[in-house]
Order: C-alpha cells, then structure tokens, then sequence
C-alpha cells in the first residue's frame, strides 16, 4: 500500500480475536495506518464465518487478504467472492500463502481490470484486507 498512493483503492480491515484476547483496535489501526484503511471491530467474527465456506477455510475466515474489483458490492447474506486472495493460516493451500509482491501485482491487475464507473459514482476500486488477532 506504501507504493501505491491510489485514491482508487478502499481498505477495509476487519479485526477480531482470534487468539483468546481482545486487542485494542486503535492500537491495532496503527500497524495499517494507510489514510485509505477503515478498520473495523468484528467480536462476533460475523465477516470470518461469511467468508469461511467462500474460502475454503477451516474455521471463521481470519489473517487473509482478499481482493475485489470495485464493482463488487455485498449484497445478501452472503458475502462476494474475492477476485484473489491470499492467506496466513497453516493447513492452507501453500500456494495461496500471502507473498505482498505478488498480492500488490494481483490488486494492480484487478484494479488495470475493472471497467471505471460512471464519473457521476464515487470511484474506489473495492481492496478487503482481513487481519485478524
């Protein structure tokens, strides 16, 4: 995200406990602090579980980087699936396994991709990153 000061990118952080212990989210914020990032408190882990059976993921959806073209939009009870995504988790595909060159080349494919809105819409193309304590 430090090399790519698009204001077409939209992050959103969702955060949640994923290790027994809250975390302090303004705290957390400042290991994202792109102007672009919205961080979020998920203590339910209602995103995890959304994204679980999308991804692949034993358990609720956590520590995985997902991305979409800035189409995408959550509509219904199920979550889009991502465009790319990557993860962080054992027992994962290795070939999925987070690299952030490859990811930041995938987001600029995707966002070189999707076609561009009206200039009437607000444009942002749709970035969901998921990093989940």
């Amino acid at each position: 995200m430090e090399k790519d000061g698009s204001t077409d990118v939209a992050v959103y952080v969702v955060w949640s406990s994923q290790v027994g212990r809250e975390r302090n989210v303004g705290e957390a914020a400042e290991v994202i602090p792109d102007r672009r990032a919205l961080h979020y408190w998920d203590g339910d882990q209602v995103v995890g579980k959304a994204f679980q059976p999308i991804l692949g993921t034993p358990d609720a959806a956590w520590d995985v980087w997902m991305l979409f073209g800035r189409d995408v939009r959550w509509e219904g009870d199920s979550p889009p699936r991502p465009a790319w995504w990557e993860h962080q988790l054992r027992g994962m595909p290795d070939e999925l396994l987070l690299d952030s060159e490859r990811f930041a080349k995938r987001a600029r494919e995707i966002e070189a991709c999707t076609q561009v809105p009206d200039p009437a819409e607000p444009r942002s193309a749709r970035l969901v990153v998921e990093w989940r304590h």
